[in-house]
């Protein structure tokens, strides 16, 4: 019996002890890469959005989806090409507590998050900053708090007859990111660790770029993506602007940030070193509070 504390395994593998064999020798990745998976569903192809659902809140001839897939031209994925990425989650279940010795609540059992929404934009290429994959995941447990002031999600985003968005399976969205993944892309985005644990999903470290990671000095905190974005990008982000989340501006941003990293780094590690001091000396004088736009009311 799996330990209840355990996730949902992706993929079981059971195997009669007769039929083992020394597998070191094999190899683990295909000789030859797919240019093209065209005999991958569309529900699950990353080159076409499939067709809104019979009973959906919208028609196939109104929708227009919030990205715009991959296209032939962009396909064999490169390895190393660069994907932003950002997850939103909500709870599917409600936070366990429990009154403390000295009177304070302590936490028995933490809320149980669910992935909800997962963006990826393209990193590279004539469509640098679009992106091409944005899912809304239909969930298959009741939701307890979709959590609106950090995943911006609100009742009905998730459900396919009043949702104006693509909707679609955790399957299909895990099998999405699965692709890129064996594709040897590298995912660019803020606080990525935490996001890939969440969906269940292992990363090779070599193909991750976190900016949390890009511009956090040794012995000192870590710095939010609104700040980094505010002082290194001159960005004040639309969404935190409303207390809420989107996770399409979130990896535009975070990729926005990484291209001032490398724009840092090609002029040599002391300029880096100092741009990484200066965030942090103006971060101190400003308690780390990002200053409303100049043209909001």
């Amino acid at each position: 019996r799996a330990h209840s504390l355990w996730k949902r395994p992706a993929i079981a593998v059971y195997t009669r002890r007769s039929l083992a064999v020394d597998l070191t020798a094999l190899p683990l990745r295909p000789a030859e890469r797919m240019a093209v998976a065209a005999d991958i569903a569309p529900e699950y192809s990353l080159l076409e959005v499939p067709a809104p659902a019979a009973g959906s809140a919208i028609s196939a001839a109104g929708f227009k989806p919030s990205f715009k897939p991959l296209g032939l031209s962009e396909l064999p994925l490169a390895t190393g090409q660069l994907v932003a990425i950002d997850a939103e989650f909500i709870a599917v279940s409600e936070e366990v507590t429990r009154r403390g010795k000295r009177g304070a609540n302590v936490v028995v059992k933490p809320a149980r998050l669910a992935l909800a929404r997962v963006s990826c934009v393209r990193g590279q290429g004539p469509h640098h900053g679009e992106a091409f994959v944005d899912s809304y995941i239909a969930q298959a447990e009741p939701v307890v708090d979709y959590l609106t002031r950090f995943s911006g999600l609100r009742p009905g985003d998730l459900d396919p007859s009043v949702s104006p968005h693509h909707i679609t399976t955790m399957k299909a969205a895990y099998l999405k990111l699965r692709q890129l993944v064996d594709a040897g892309c590298v995912f660019v985005g803020h606080g990525l660790k935490k996001d890939f644990e969440m969906i269940n999903m292992r990363v090779p470290p070599e193909q991750v770029l976190d900016t949390v990671e890009l511009f956090w000095a040794p012995g000192k905190r870590r710095i939010s993506l609104r700040f980094l974005a505010f002082h290194m990008c001159e960005i004040h982000m639309s969404n935190r602007l409303h207390d809420t989340h989107d996770s399409i501006e979130d990896a535009r941003t975070a990729l926005q940030i990484y291209d001032k990293y490398v724009e840092l780094r090609a002029q040599g590690q002391a300029v880096l070193d100092a741009a990484i001091d200066e965030l942090y000396r103006v971060g101190r004088e400003m308690s780390w509070e990002v200053p409303d736009a100049p043209d909001r009311r």
